[in-house]
């Protein structure tokens, strides 16, 4: 059995997911840059990238004469433009940029290093080797500089590790936010460079900067960007497949729905999903049978009636014939006046029973292969169109899809409604287009009020509501057209020419 839930469960399921898809992914990105939080960064990149700096800089001092430290400390300053410090706790400036150091640092490196205040015997310096570019800050940093460990380096099992007159390869740092400027403060437990026995105090490396990322020195910036492109491409893969399902089934009931307004009423739209779209396709669906059904029985209603009402005008047309040679000629008039009445009802039926037909068309044969000029000569032919007012933009050799009984029926229609209400030249072309052939019928008459063009084709309407005998019509001619045209495999448009006239487009299936 399928699960059935509600849309606003679905979007809302489907939304925890991607918020727990992304809360992984930045977990990842948050512990490589900052392992256990900003404040305990060992091990992590960024931690692994100040250590690395301070490598470089315990070797180039240790390399260097003190007088040219504070050159050396302003390099590297410059370089990550942050402020660099060498200070010898408790709080002896060494080298460096002289700059004052806030309590709260001071009280993070001495809970962090709570032995840095411890004395111990003076260690054995040796020079030390040069830096390796791959190595941590431990392996490579202090693998000489004595056989005793600095004081407040941890315990002696530590340096049992590393090996026997080798520094512990854990070295100590301390990340801290201060109050004042600068803001973000790491502090580096360096070993001392031997100046004389008396220096054996540690000492303190110190950067600090007013930005966070410190040019990429505590926070690099980039894989965070990345992760947030990640996350968005991930996020659009992860929303595609529900994005699109949903639009998908929207789509279909729009494309229903535009059908359905056209008066096409065998379209149906799947009934698979089993949220609110499936029960509003459900209701389409039900609606379009509904209304099928309801206009096939007018159609039908209005073909019945029109057929009923043929034998009767048969035989008032023979009463009157009868009765024409009986009365005086005082009646004659009145006579002449009755028949015209008749022949106007005649012309209602008429139209009636070609509606009807056009309508039960759309049901009858497939289309077959029309040759369109020939077929609209015929029809001009028919409608006995002047020559001289026609003007036919046809070529010889395009052939359409449709129903040559009904397509000429149409195009009849067109001719005589354009010979009533806009007498003038009357301008046929076609071209085809994207597999279609679209046939342009216009003439050059005073056109119909805006408003009134979406109900051209309505059956009934017209565009004069006095319904006079001068003007004409019973108002069924277009819809005629449509119904034609539709039961072809077309559709027909109508619209206002500049700078006057009215012109029909049949878009019809073109013969490849």
């Amino acid at each position: 059995m399928k699960l059935r839930l509600p849309l606003y469960a679905r979007i809302l399921l489907w939304f925890l997911l991607n918020i727990l898809v992304l809360a992984v992914a930045f977990s990842i990105v948050a512990r490589s840059q900052f392992g256990q939080g900003f404040s305990s960064a060992l091990g992590s990149l960024a931690g692994d990238r100040v250590r690395v700096v301070a490598e470089r800089i315990h070797y180039a001092l240790s390399m260097q004469p003190k007088a040219q430290w504070d050159r050396v400390l302003d390099e590297f300053a410059k370089e990550y433009d942050v402020h660099v410090a060498l200070f010898q706790v408790p709080d002896r400036f060494i080298a460096g940029e002289p700059i004052h150091i806030p309590p709260e640092v001071h009280e993070e490196v001495r809970s962090i290093i709570p032995g840095l205040g411890r004395e111990g015997p003076p260690p054995q310096r040796r020079a030390p080797p040069p830096p390796r570019e791959e190595g941590a800050f431990g392996d490579s940093f202090l693998s000489a500089l004595g056989d005793e460990p600095m004081p407040g380096d941890g315990p002696p099992g530590d340096n049992a590790k590393a090996g026997a007159g080798a520094w512990p390869t854990r070295v100590r740092m301390v990340m801290k936010v201060a109050k004042e400027s600068p803001r973000y403060w790491v502090a580096v437990h360096v070993p001392p460079v031997e100046l004389h026995p008396a220096d054996r105090a540690p000492w303190l490396l110190f950067f600090a900067s007013d930005s966070v990322t410190a040019n990429g020195l505590f926070f690099d910036v980039k894989p965070w960007i990345y992760a947030i492109l990640a996350a968005l491409v991930i996020s659009a893969l992860l929303w595609l497949p529900f994005v699109r399902g949903i639009t998908h089934s929207i789509r279909l009931t729009m494309r229903a729905t535009e059908n359905i307004a056209q008066g096409r009423f065998d379209v149906r739209v799947p009934e698979t999903r089993g949220d609110e779209l499936g029960r509003m396709a459900q209701a389409v669906n039900l609606m379009a049978g509904q209304l099928d059904g309801y206009v096939r029985g007018q159609k039908r209603f209005l073909g019945d009636i029109a057929h009923e009402l043929c034998s009767p005008i048969a035989r008032m047309e023979v009463g009157l014939s009868i009765l024409e040679n009986k009365i005086g000629a005082e009646n004659l008039e009145r006579l002449e006046g009755v028949r015209s009445e008749l022949r106007d009802i005649s012309a209602m039926v008429n139209e009636l029973l070609s509606f009807s037909k056009a309508a039960s068309g759309m049901d009858g044969l497939p289309p077959e292969t029309v040759a369109l000029r020939a077929l609209i000569e015929e029809s001009a032919r028919t409608e006995s169109v002047p020559p001289e007012f026609l003007h036919l933009d046809v070529d010889d050799s395009l052939q359409v899809l449709a129903r040559p009984d009904l397509l000429k029926r149409a195009i009849g229609n067109v001719l005589r409604n354009a010979q009533l209400h806009a007498p003038g030249v009357i301008r046929i072309s076609a071209s085809r287009r994207n597999g279609h052939v679209l046939l342009t019928l216009a003439d050059e008459g005073p056109g119909v009020p805006a408003d009134s063009l979406p109900r051209l084709f309505e059956p009934f309407y017209r565009v004069d509501t006095s319904r006079t005998r001068d003007t004409g019509g019973t108002g069924l001619g277009l819809a005629i057209v449509k119904t034609c045209v539709e039961a072809c495999g077309g559709s027909v448009t109508v619209s206002n020419r500049e700078p006057q006239g009215l012109a029909l487009v049949f878009k019809l299936v073109a013969v490849k």
